[in-house]
């Protein structure tokens, strides 16, 4: 809305600026063809504004816009004036084609950068997968002995790890046989020797370094790069050793040389002659005998502190800390020995007694289970001999009374039999009498 309103005064402005410059035509008709002609041709730069403006075809809006207002506020009435407006609208499309130029230059130049940017950052991971797949086949070769013929060892240095791994050779010469592993430090310029493979150069037993420090059995790799101790601060000095140091071995700590601990860097010294051949490369895979541990030497104060534990220097403190340490841990193992002996005999004492005890409880608790399994068996023998006592008592019984009802029923049986046989008698003589007396009668009957 509030677009088509801006729109809207746009075209009522032109439009008063038309009637306008139209009023000034009729009254200065005097001024002549020329100027009119120049009127004309103002008025088509206007109007042609003014349908770029209605129609959105314009790009330069803000231009046109202080094109209407300057046509608005000065109506030319001259040749020269319209000349110079003239100029003026030159100009400001000059100055907004340069402007637009500067903007697409500056969008190609930033699209250009952009581009090369994309295309460094491409040819860096490019670069970089080279380098690793470079490292990786130069870790996988194996080192043969031709290149040092008579040479006992092969070094390697893995400058991501800070380990250094001592080769040996094979049956067939090469270089394929582990046999030491030494923990080291080295530093932020010793990747730049990019797996490269050099031959020692030369040995001190102590050498200067950047610091100045001084460093102990020395081998000198190239240039200023050696094996060499950790640092000390005075040569000849084994007790000034820079023990802040020591305790990081195995952090990338130096300027490039390899530092190591007294021992190993007496190793290498001793059993490793000028000409040995040291490879430089870079894994996170410590190697095939890992990566070996170091004390730390800070929390023992002094004198220890400034002594590397490794120095074979018979005035080193950490041996006769270490004598001390393992008498004393002797001590501390056959104590606890003798302890854990009698601990274990006590145990086995209170396992026999307890097993005896409770040998003896379940001896007595069988003894008593069969005492009552006897007991009860007993019991059980008593109640059923006197269950069977009783039934057969009750049997007897039983008997008796079915003897003694038969005898007495024998008895009835036997005083009715002679009742009966009684009566028998009784009703025969009865008969036999009253057979006499009736015989008798009759006789008298008869007689009479």
């Amino acid at each position: 809305m509030e677009e088509n309103i801006k729109m809207n005064n746009k075209k009522k402005a032109i439009i008063i600026t038309v009637v306008s410059i139209i009023a000034v035509l009729i009254i200065g008709l005097a001024i002549g063809v020329s100027a009119g002609y120049i009127v004309n041709k103002n008025n088509k730069k206007v109007n042609t504004n003014a349908q770029q403006i209605s129609t959105g075809k314009n790009d330069n809006s803000n231009l046109n816009d202080e094109y209407i207002v300057l046509v608005d506020d000065t109506i030319p009435n001259t040749v020269d004036d319209e000349n110079a407006l003239d100029a003026s609208l030159v100009d400001e499309n000059a100055k907004l084609q340069e402007e637009q130029k500067e903007q697409e230059k500056n969008s190609d130049e930033a699209s250009k950068k952009a581009e090369e940017e994309a295309k460094k950052k491409t040819e860096e991971a490019k670069k970089k997968t080279e380098e690793t797949k470079k490292k990786e086949e130069i870790q996988k070769t194996t080192v043969t002995s031709n290149a040092n013929n008579g040479i006992p060892y092969y070094i390697k240095v893995n400058y991501i790890a800070n380990t250094v791994t001592i080769y040996g050779k094979d049956s067939n010469g090469n270089y394929t046989v582990p046999v030491k592993a030494m923990i080291c430090s080295t530093g932020a310029n010793t990747s730049i020797y990019n797996n490269g493979t050099y031959k020692t150069l030369g040995k001190s037993r102590w050498g200067q370094l950047i610091g100045p420090v001084w460093g102990q059995y020395c081998t000198r790799i190239f240039g200023g790069v050696l094996f060499h101790s950790v640092p000390y601060l005075k040569q000849n000095d084994n007790s000034t050793l820079e023990y802040w140091e020591y305790d990081r071995l195995g952090q990338n700590r130096s300027l490039g040389c390899i530092r190591l601990t007294v021992a190993d860097a007496k190793w290498i010294y001793n059993n490793c002659p000028v000409g040995t051949s040291v490879q430089f490369y870079g894994s996170s895979n410590p190697g095939p005998l890992g990566k070996p541990s170091a004390s730390k030497v800070s929390w023992a104060g002094d004198p220890y502190r400034g002594w590397d534990p490794t120095d074979p220097d018979p005035n080193n403190p950490w041996k006769t800390k270490a004598q001390e340490d393992a008498k004393k841990k002797a001590e501390e193992e056959a104590a606890a020995k003798k302890k854990a002996e009698e601990e274990a005999a006590a145990k086995k004492k209170a396992e026999e007694e307890a097993a005896a005890k409770k040998k003896a409880e379940e001896e007595a608790a069988a003894k008593k289970k069969a005492e009552e399994e006897a007991t009860a068996k007993k019991k059980a023998e008593e109640e059923a001999a006197a269950k069977k006592k009783a039934e057969e008592e009750a049997t007897a019984k039983k008997k008796a009374e079915e003897e003694a009802a038969a005898k007495k029923k024998a008895e009835e049986e036997a005083k009715n039999k002679s009742q009966n046989t009684t009566k028998n008698e009784t009703k025969i003589t009865n008969t036999t009498n009253t057979t006499k007396t009736t015989n008798t009668t009759n006789t008298v009957n008869k007689t009479n």
